[in-house]
């Protein structure tokens, strides 16, 4: 079976503590969570030392590589209590609503609720 790859930026406390809460989710489905700045991952994704990571990444058992809203949506599908995010992301104009809100999510997600909102 072919494994999915979950990337994180593991500079980033949201993304850190987004992936400790679905680890053991995300593992019984054959997701392999990786920081983006593993070397591996950073080489595969042709990421340089110092670049900015802004969004997350998923490579998916298709080989594919999905970011930001998209990779939560592939995961999605993954995950039966999930899927119905997955669903409605096909309707017109889920996705980019997601996609809005995720862009807004990842713009604050280092200011540790000192930023507004």
């Amino acid at each position: 079976m072919k494994s999915t790859w979950v990337l994180y930026d593991a500079s980033c406390l949201f993304c850190t503590a987004g992936v400790n809460a679905f680890e053991k989710t995300l593992n019984k489905r054959n997701c392999k969570i990786k920081p983006l700045q593993n070397k591996t991952v950073m080489k595969i994704l042709n990421v340089k030392e110092g670049d900015d990571f802004p969004e997350m990444k998923v490579i998916g058992d298709d080989h594919k590589v999905y970011g930001g809203a998209k990779a939560i949506v592939y995961i999605c599908r993954k995950i039966w209590w999930a899927s119905p995010l997955w669903a409605l992301a096909h309707l017109p104009g889920t996705m980019q609503m997601l996609d809005f809100i995720y862009k807004q999510v990842a713009k604050r997600r280092h200011c540790h609720g000192q930023c507004e909102v």
